[in-house]
């Protein structure tokens, strides 16, 4: 079982108000930085995560030895960002980046963060955990200025270092300098960043803090987590989107030794300690589904989805299309038609659940810890300090991951039989039950002048949303027009669950 800080179980500690941080990480200097309006917890019960949603974006934890403790709600899905982070943070700090321990993805620990996806970590986050580097910085020379009696401009920073420029014997080390101490500041005002020709570690080559452990094996996903009495259960799946399971005969399955049958609504699970004997119990199941008749197919599914298209929303407009049509001597007109695809990740969806003491916790291949957790508390129940989400690396996402039902799942479970829970989708799950990329249509007509010029642009996009869509070029009669927001649609639009996928829905 990983530790925290004071060596508690990470499933046990409780959910950290602001009082308790503070008392939690000792001696230290501790960073809370906003780019929100700046306000005051009206009471120290608040926790954490639900002040990080008002404000909150980064904490950074400089400890009595020095090292630096970067926590972040982000989490490592192979896109890099456990070594990125730590560089840009190394840079605003002036120390060595194998001084920086990353803590990504707990909701105890963590800030909170909407979610992994939209390359919205380094372009986004990273400038934010860059001000509050350099805030940390600015405070700890406050403080070695009082120590070494010099002003703050005398001073300068070398591997957490503090040294008096006119002096290099006299120096006090970051390490010195949070020893015994526990101060944290807001960010009264902020500090300045470093610009590019002052970088020592952004924009160097290192190597990927997680390489040696993905390539030996050694990495921990959530599948590779156990616990004592853990359960493992294997999820009942009917043949068809939308079927109703009327009714069910577990007699077989129930008559081998060890294995629980539960069902719950519309969730049913077989659970044993082994994973070979819960396939054959699922397998001796018998469920009798109502089928759903649908006229819709393959070959027609796009005629369908335009049957249903809503009005579209102009994204951009310019200059006169019957203009533009009348100065175009050769019109070029077609329909592209995009398919419902998988995201394919190499680790397929997977929770553990674990209901102890009256609260619920999850390690869950997640983009998004946080929304999973609020998930969780409207699913159970339960008040947010009841519920806790942990983030292993995570093997791949690709949008797929945002939403978390097989955290849910495995959380219902383990509420249900009291025992810890591992529920993980096998790969024909994954392709079946996931969320697709939407099909959708996408309509341009474009117009060229006697000259060869482009004059008109007619750009229709149905279902992908207008992601990717915007229209950049110098054409003087165009418009642009989305039938759906991003790659949501009216209920009962497609036959299954869309989302997300990988990037710009009109691909």
């Amino acid at each position: 079982m990983k530790k925290d800080d004071q060596g508690k179980d990470l499933k046990s500690s409780p959910l950290f108000n602001r009082r308790s941080f503070l008392k939690s990480v000792g001696g230290g200097v501790v960073v809370l930085f906003t780019t929100a309006p700046r306000f005051t917890l009206a009471e120290e019960s608040h926790s954490v995560s639900a002040a990080a949603a008002n404000s909150f974006n980064a904490y950074l934890r400089i400890g009595q030895d020095g090292r630096v403790t970067c926590f972040t709600g982000k989490i490592e899905m192979g896109q890099g960002i456990i070594t990125s982070l730590p560089q840009m943070l190394a840079d605003e700090l002036d120390v060595a980046v194998d001084m920086i321990d990353m803590v990504m993805g707990d909701t105890d620990r963590c800030p909170f963060d909407r979610g992994t996806w939209g390359s919205l970590t380094t372009r986004v986050f990273g400038p934010e955990l860059r001000a509050a580097g350099a805030q940390a910085r600015g405070i700890l020379l406050g403080l070695a200025a009082e120590k070494l009696a010099v002003p703050v401009e005398q001073l300068t920073v070398k591997d957490g270092v503090v040294f008096d420029r006119s002096n290099g014997s006299r120096q006090v080390s970051y390490a010195d300098l949070t020893k015994g101490q526990a101060i944290a500041s807001d960010m009264k005002s902020p500090a300045a960043v470093k610009t590019a020709p002052d970088y020592q570690v952004m924009g160097q080559s290192f190597r990927r803090r997680d390489a040696v452990e993905k390539v030996t094996g050694k990495a921990e996903f959530t599948a590779d987590i156990l616990l004592p009495g853990m359960l493992i259960a294997r999820l009942l799946r009917p043949s068809a989107h939308g079927a109703t399971l009327n009714g069910l005969d577990a007699t077989a399955a129930e008559a081998i030794k060890g294995v629980r049958v539960v069902r719950d609504g519309d969730l049913v699970a077989v659970l044993h300690e082994k994973r070979h004997v819960a396939d054959r119990a699922l397998s001796l199941l018998k469920a009798d589904y109502s089928v759903p008749e649908s006229s819709v197919s393959e070959a027609n599914i796009h005629e369908y989805l335009m049957s249903k298209a809503p009005e579209g929303v102009p994204i951009a407009d310019g200059g006169d299309m019957a203009v533009g049509e009348g100065l175009a001597v050769d019109v070029i007109e077609h329909t592209y038609k995009g398919a419902y695809v998988a995201h394919s990740p190499m680790e397929p969806h997977a929770a553990l659940a674990n209901w102890e003491n009256g609260r619920m916790t999850v390690w869950a291949s997640t983009q998004s810890p946080f929304g999973l957790k609020a998930q969780l508390e409207s699913v159970l129940g339960l008040p947010e300090d009841k519920v806790r989400v942990l983030t292993p690396f995570v093997g791949g996402g690709f949008g797929g991951k945002g939403s978390s039902p097989q955290g849910v799942q495995a959380a219902r479970l383990s509420k249900l039989v009291g025992r810890p829970v591992q529920v993980f989708w096998t790969r024909e799950d994954e392709f079946f039950w996931d969320q697709y990329m939407p099909a959708s249509i996408i309509k341009i007509r474009s117009g060229l002048s006697e000259a060869g010029k482009p004059v008109l642009w007619d750009y229709r996009v149905y279902f992908a949303g207008a992601r990717g869509s915007e229209q950049h070029y110098d054409i003087p009669h165009h418009r642009t027009v989305a039938h759906s927001r991003g790659w949501t649609a009216p209920p009962g639009t497609h036959p299954f669950a869309t989302g997300a996928w990988r990037g710009p829905g009109a691909s």
